[in-house]
């Protein structure tokens, strides 16, 4: 089978217009490279890893809180003279000031207390840093799945080729028997009509068939960013391992464990009992030691002023309290816990769906092991239908409607086990994706 999809690629480069700029590349990959290079080229991907770095970015910076708070300022200018009046404004004079005026200041600031807002803006910012993870996992799962239904659907589309193209070589054959039979005067012109309708209607459908991988290629094509002139060629592997059994209860224990959606789910119920520890944070006074130094000319502290420079430091303790948070922080907690009510409904809910998710998708597995073994069978007893009828045909033993029948129903019964087969991967990948280990 993996000869046929090599054939065929040549032949698509063959038939396509060779140009220098656009010529055909042809590129065989299997799904775990496939994988690969939708997550590389993806837009998608590449915004969630912005997010993600952003997000990491953040918790450094609500890191950096716990660190002194420096500040310096300098100030160089120009004062006027005073105008100095008596109490009664009734005389006034000018008071002579140095107008060259220079200031330079530090002060240095370390919060000592604050209701463990800092340590819950911190934790806060590491849990949002997992949620972005977890959110570009997810958006990685959610792409691999994408992609790997357009492969899947593409290497369907070449197995379907493949059949209309065997089973156009039988019925050319055929119709070179029917010739014959017909210049023995054993058959009609009506059989050989017939029997070239057939051809050409196998061969509009494998025209069909090969339009949709052009198709399905440019939608690979545009998730891995690659341009047109790239031809993929799916790996057929895929479709000879056998199915694996799956335990549901094994399934329910790591989707449990791994689904991102329930991790998400998980992480925001923390940030909502986070947040909750910051609102109570409001009621608590805010307080931090300081140190600092002022480093000024003129000196203005006296009448007249003293063009000199001078030096003054201080240290202490500074406490701070918003009065306000007395009426507001009853309804902001309130508010809290309502969001934390929330946030746990929705972790119940999330794991209800994926619980569902998972069983559906073991259903739908076994469903289709099922329906490709039906189909095999079929198959096998539609082949050994179209052998029995033909050769009677060709001993006049049967219509050409009955050989018609029999070829129909094998070439359906081959596209069933195409489809069966790759019904059997993709129902694979669904289970993989609803536990969180695609």
């Amino acid at each position: 089978m993996r000869k046929f999809f090599v054939i065929y690629g040549l032949l698509l480069l063959m038939r396509s217009p060779l140009r220098a700029q656009d010529s055909i590349i042809v590129k065989p990959v299997t799904l775990a490279q496939l994988f690969e290079l939708v997550e590389a080229g993806s837009e998608r991907i590449m915004i969630s890893k912005t997010n993600v770095a952003l997000a990491r970015q953040k918790t450094e910076i609500a890191g950096l809180y716990r660190l002194p708070q420096l500040s310096s300022d300098f100030t160089y200018g120009y004062i006027s003279n005073a105008d100095i009046w008596t109490p009664s404004f009734s005389e006034h004079q000018k008071g002579h000031i140095p107008h060259q005026f220079t200031q330079f200041s530090v002060l240095a600031a370390q919060l000592i207390f604050k209701g463990g807002e800092v340590n819950g803006e911190i934790v806060k910012a590491g849990l949002e840093a997992q949620v972005a993870g977890l959110a570009l996992e997810k958006n990685m799962e959610d792409i691999r799945f994408l992609a790997a239904g357009y492969y899947l659907d593409m290497l369907r589309a070449c197995n379907q080729r493949k059949v209309y193209k065997n089973n156009i070589g039988l019925a050319k054959a055929r119709l070179a028997n029917i010739l014959v039979l017909q210049k023995q005067g054993m058959v009609t012109e009506n059989d050989v009509l017939r029997n070239r309708l057939i051809i050409s209607e196998l061969e509009l459908n494998e025209r069909k068939v090969a339009n949709n991988v052009v198709i399905l290629n440019r939608q690979l094509g545009l998730l891995t960013g690659m341009s047109d002139s790239v031809q993929f060629l799916p790996d057929s592997s895929v479709l000879e391992k056998n199915a694996e059994d799956l335990l549901l209860t094994s399934s329910l224990e790591i989707a449990q464990q791994q689904n991102h959606e329930l991790k998400i789910a998980g992480i925001e119920k923390q940030i909502a009992q986070t947040n909750l520890k910051l609102t109570k944070a409001e009621k608590y006074p805010e307080i931090a030691v300081f140190a600092g130094s002022n480093f000024q000319r003129p000196f203005l502290n006296t009448i007249p002023a003293v063009d000199i420079f001078y030096n003054v430091w201080q240290a202490g303790v500074s406490v701070k309290y918003n009065i306000s948070s007395l009426y507001q922080t009853r309804r902001k907690l309130k508010a809290g816990d309502i969001a934390l009510h929330l946030s746990e409904q929705k972790v119940m809910l999330e794991k209800q769906e994926v619980e569902l998710g998972v069983k559906t998708t073991h259903v739908k597995y076994d469903e289709a092991r099922d329906e490709l073994g039906t189909f095999q069978r079929d198959l096998v007893s539609a082949q050994e239908n179209y052998r029995i009828t033909e050769k009677k045909y060709l001993n006049q033993l049967a219509l050409l409607t009955d050989l018609v029948d029999a070829s129909n129903t094998k070439i359906e019964a081959e596209l069933r086990v195409v489809g069966a087969r790759i019904n059997v991967v993709y129902a694979y990948l669904r289970v993989l994706r609803a536990i969180g280990t695609l």
